[in-house]
């Protein structure tokens, strides 16, 4: 398949979706595991707490919410640096007759 800028584009719009919408839960359910329960209610309130840190640019909650952004886009950029760029497409030359 050949990766194209709108396919980057749909890759970081779901890297970053799942950083704000997916893995906000997934560290609640690791912390009411590893930790117990939280102190400020269930997942919802956990959620709450985490959108609200986004509001008040906490860095600990923007850090939550992109680094899934951050690691697909590096991922994404070195592999273009690594992928050998295609050959260039020759057009057929016509001769005359």
């Amino acid at each position: 398949m050949n990766w194209t800028p709108r396919h980057d584009r749909y890759l970081l719009l779901a890297a970053l979706a799942f950083g704000v919408l997916v893995l906000p839960f997934l560290v609640y359910l690791t912390g009411t595991y590893v930790f117990g329960r939280y102190a400020s209610g269930g997942a919802l309130g956990f959620f709450g707490d985490f959108v609200r840190g986004l509001a008040t640019l906490r860095w600990h909650a923007w850090s939550l919410a992109l680094g899934p952004l951050a690691i697909v886009g590096v991922w994404r950029g070195l592999w273009r640096l690594a992928a050998p760029s295609p050959a260039p497409v020759r057009s057929p030359r016509i001769e005359p007759r």
